[in-house]
């Protein structure tokens, strides 16, 4: 006589998620975002970096070999502004937009938190 094994299937109770960098993926600093909405209702989060601005042309002397000389710092030519460079556009549904904010939340809290531990906490 056989026995048929009766197996009970239960629902899982957890799910695990590998996080994979795609093949663009990089870190980038954040000085700044721009914000808006598109058509869709999206939330348009864009993040730039700033920093001073690199000469857009420079001039040098060449020296009677035909080496590189010095600059002639007179005829650079630079951008009069600080430079805002956008590193990245994120589009994002309502619903994403409020899990990123209770996410930033919850860091900011975090670091404050550990901030008011430390002693002699200068702010």
């Amino acid at each position: 006589m056989s026995t048929a094994s009766t197996s009970i299937k239960t629902a899982p109770t957890k799910i695990k998620f590998d996080y994979i960098k795609g093949n663009f993926f990089r870190t980038a600093r954040a000085d700044g975002a721009l914000a808006g909405t598109n058509g869709f209702s999206d939330v348009i989060l864009s993040f730039y970096s700033e920093r001073t601005p690199i000469p857009k042309q420079v001039v040098h002397l060449l020296t009677p070999e035909h080496a590189l000389g010095d600059e002639i710092v007179e005829e650079r030519v630079s951008r009069d502004a600080v430079v805002r460079e956008v590193e990245v556009c994120l589009s994002m549904s309502l619903s994403v937009a409020k899990a990123v904010q209770a996410l930033l939340a919850k860091q900011i809290d975090a670091i404050e938190s550990a901030q008011t531990e430390l002693p002699n906490n200068s702010k």
